[in-house]
């Protein structure tokens, strides 16, 4: 039994770090603005995971990506049926409107809506968001995890209702 005490203190120490929950280190933006990187445009592909509440499997599409800088974000949806998501029109203002701030590093609208958190382990980093109580968000948004190293390679987004978004995106 000590064997396996040590063992799985070991284990512990050594990996605690990759294993940390980024909401364990909440933080202000001026203090990690400057590791996180600014988004000029892009063009990548993705690939988005669904869950629901009520159904075991994700609903899979993938795709490609566009993010236009000083304009916003578009999604060309080719499977499983082809769709394209202009977000920059009025109906998709404000989540429009939070990866514009994302991506120009003009962080006091969201300041305003979130509380942050963050980790880094050597290059790759976690941004953790989760709206304040008096923010409109609060009310369908419980987390939003955004992680990258270069580039945001992958965003997570848990809703309230239970439902979950995943969403990578390869050069």
């Amino acid at each position: 039994m000590k064997k396996f005490s040590l063992i799985i203190a070991i284990f512990f120490i050594f990996c605690n770090p990759v294993f940390s929950n980024v909401y364990d280190n909440p933080t202000d933006l001026e203090n990690i603005s400057e590791y996180l990187p600014k988004m000029k445009s892009i063009r990548c592909k993705f690939k988005q995971e669904k869950y629901f509440k009520n159904i075991q499997k994700p609903i899979v599409s993938n795709g490609d990506f566009e993010f236009i800088e000083n304009k916003g974000v578009y999604f060309h949806t080719t499977y499983p049926v082809e769709t394209y998501v202009d977000y920059t029109n009025k109906n998709y203002k404000q989540i429009n409107d939070i990866i514009k701030a994302i991506s120009a590093k003009k962080y006091s609208r969201l300041e305003k809506e979130f509380n942050f958190y963050y980790l880094q382990k050597n290059d790759n980093w976690i941004l953790g968001m989760k709206p304040k109580k008096e923010s409109s968000a609060s009310n369908y948004i419980l987390n939003i995890t955004v992680s990258g190293i270069d580039y945001i390679s992958k965003i997570e987004i848990s809703q309230t209702n239970g439902n979950k978004t995943l969403l990578w995106f390869t050069k």
